[in-house]
């Protein structure tokens, strides 16, 4: 069973970049995808990569990957009718590129200039759901000054009794 908490970040301009590098790259996927009707992550990959590294090289390699996957996605969801505009400032992370540590409410997340721990906020949703930490979504409100961080917890399944 899966279960999705959200904690708040402090607001961070080295994240912020992070956050509007990966909407560059998610955009270049897109533009590239939608014209060749392509939602293949290899083919998107053979033909964009390289230029997306040389373009942001600042961006870390696995965000990129990311970024790839989350164009994919997005142009399957359409299904290639529409173009679509990355609007939202929004970070995937996986297993490579988060590490949630429970005990000292911080997590460690990749961005720009490498990797950096940051705290959040103590919460009792954290002690009530303690699991495998499997993925996590940072959310920037620019507008509002805000960040938060969306981490799926994988539970064991409990048994269910029969009565």
């Amino acid at each position: 069973m899966f279960v999705t908490i959200k904690l708040k970040l402090p607001y961070d301009k080295v994240l912020l970049e992070t956050g509007e590098k990966f909407k560059e790259a998610c955009q270049m996927f897109l533009d590239y995808g939608f014209p060749v009707h392509t939602i293949n992550k290899n083919k998107l990959n053979r033909a964009t990569c390289k230029d997306i590294r040389k373009a942001i090289p600042t961006l870390p390699s696995a965000l990129v990957r990311t970024a790839r996957d989350t164009a994919s996605e997005s142009l399957k969801q359409t299904k290639l009718e529409r173009e679509i505009q990355k609007r939202s400032l929004t970070i995937r992370y996986g297993r490579r590129t988060f590490k949630f540590y429970p005990d000292s409410h911080t997590v460690s997340l990749t961005i720009v200039s490498g990797g950096l721990v940051f705290p959040v906020a103590h919460t009792p949703v954290i002690e009530k759901y303690r699991g495998e930490y499997a993925n996590g979504q940072v959310f920037i409100d620019k507008m509002h000054g805000k960040m938060f961080i969306m981490i799926q917890v994988e539970l064991p399944d409990k048994e269910v009794e029969k009565r």
